[in-house]
């Protein structure tokens, strides 16, 4: 997604009344809206309905949800004045600043969400009380929710009982 925002920014800068150079840089925008589409956008719903604590899940979705609205909003207003030949002027030179926020977003992705695949939501509070995001993907669930609330059946043990005749098992 990172390449795509610079390579736009990089066509529209040298070659802007270019058709082919147009054509290449709507393409590279249609690749990032598809890679955008299938990772970062849905995934960030999934990251914020797992990383809250139980206690408080409800609320941090939807202070999570008001501030995505709320810098969805900023930028869909401040972006025409970005691009505007009689305001901020930066045509296509404004996916720099897309780019480096990308690239901001990969940086903070790296290091601060976690690895919480295949874990239930309770194994995912105990993962943050015990390590970091950074090394979350090594972390390894110590038991089940079912088993620290007593909800397992406990293993049967084999009794064998000796009569004369036979064996009952």
């Amino acid at each position: 997604m990172v390449v795509c925002q610079f390579i736009v920014a990089i066509i529209g800068t040298v070659l802007p009344k270019d058709p082919a150079a147009v054509k290449a840089m709507i393409a590279f925008i249609c690749i990032y809206i598809s890679f955008f589409a299938s990772t970062w956008g849905p995934g960030a719903w999934v990251v914020i309905g797992e990383i809250f604590p139980l206690q408080i899940r409800s609320r941090g979705v939807a202070l999570s949800t008001a501030s995505n609205w709320l810098w969805n909003c900023i930028i869909a207003v401040i972006t025409p004045y970005m691009v505007d030949s009689d305001k901020g002027n930066l045509g296509a030179k404004v996916f720099y600043i897309w780019g480096t926020l990308c690239a901001c977003c990969f940086i903070y992705s790296y290091f601060l969400i976690p690895e919480t695949k295949g874990l239930t939501l309770e194994q995912v509070d105990r993962m943050f009380e015990e390590t970091t995001p950074r090394n979350s993907a090594k972390w390894v669930p110590h038991s089940t929710y079912a088993a620290e609330m007593g909800m397992t059946e406990k293993p049967v043990e084999k009794h064998v009982e000796h009569t004369s005749d036979h064996e009952i098992v």
